[in-house]
């Protein structure tokens, strides 16, 4: 079986490919985190749980986590909660956690992964999330409902990375409150708005590996205050500080869907 190195990120998914290892720190990623075991199980170990030895293991969102994986090569999906139906995350979470090598194997899991621009009948700026279900999971996950100002909201920040965005701006043309705008996106996404804004900042960094430019030019264009703030919040969500990153995943082949933004 031959494995090489590679990410695809969209706007609602990624797919990522490589070597994990053993020497990540605690990670706490904003999405639904589904990692696979290609070549032998994974341990993932919880601060606030038993730790799980399987070929798949999920973990849901926010929740703290670090990955012992061996020089393996592990695959690791992302599915961002507020675009999926909470029947869909916890069916996920169901089905594939803790399954053995011969059940991952026949859900096609071990299987290495294609590049989206082999199979993407539309081309490649045009792979949908539809799309990315049906060639990892064999099925599309089902959508989740959002209340209009609530998706409003959620984009605003999705298209405004390096912007600081309020509570206020979120709320002024809607005749709520801001307190009312906070329940209303916890109840709608699941997730704290402080903390939405928190993840997507930090997930944006994966559009910007291939950048050449500095990691202080980076967390400006990203909108952190400064390089400090910038490498805390990556080394917090990653498990590694932004340039051990960068440095990891040069060599991966990067593919870009929809309205990805890089700089490059």
């Amino acid at each position: 079986m031959t494995i090489s190195p590679m990410i695809t990120i969209t706007p609602d998914r990624v797919l990522h490919v490589c070597r994990l290892g053993s020497h990540l720190d605690h990670r706490i990623m904003g999405a639904l985190a589904i990692y696979i075991g290609m070549e032998d199980d994974i341990e993932v170990l919880f601060r606030d749980d038993d730790p799980i030895t399987a070929r798949v293991v999920v973990v849901p969102p926010f929740q703290t986590h670090r990955i012992v994986a061996g020089n393996q090569f592990v695959k690791t999906i992302l599915v961002e909660p507020e675009t999926v139906s909470d029947k869909s995350l916890a069916d996920l979470k169901d089905s594939l956690n803790g399954l053995n090598p011969s059940e991952a194997e026949a859900l096609g899991l071990l299987d290495p992964p294609k590049h989206p621009d082999q199979f993407s009948k539309t081309g490649s700026t045009n792979y949908s999330w539809q799309a990315f279900d049906n060639d990892i999971f064999n099925y599309c996950l089902e959508a989740r409902v959002l209340d209009d100002r609530i998706k409003t909201a959620a984009n605003l920040v999705k298209t405004n990375i390096k912007d600081v965005i309020l509570t206020s701006d979120c709320t002024d043309d809607l005749k709520i409150s801001g307190s009312r705008f906070r329940r209303l996106f916890v109840n709608d996404t699941g997730i704290q708005f402080r903390h939405y804004k928190m993840w997507k900042r930090a997930r944006s960094y994966l559009e910007q590996i291939l950048v050449p430019a500095s990691l202080t030019q980076i967390a400006m264009d990203l909108g952190y205050p400064d390089s400090t703030h910038f490498s805390r919040s990556i080394r917090t969500t990653y498990g590694l500080p932004p340039r051990r990153m960068k440095a990891y995943m040069q060599d991966s082949s990067f593919f870009f869907a929809n309205n990805v933004n890089t700089n490059g």
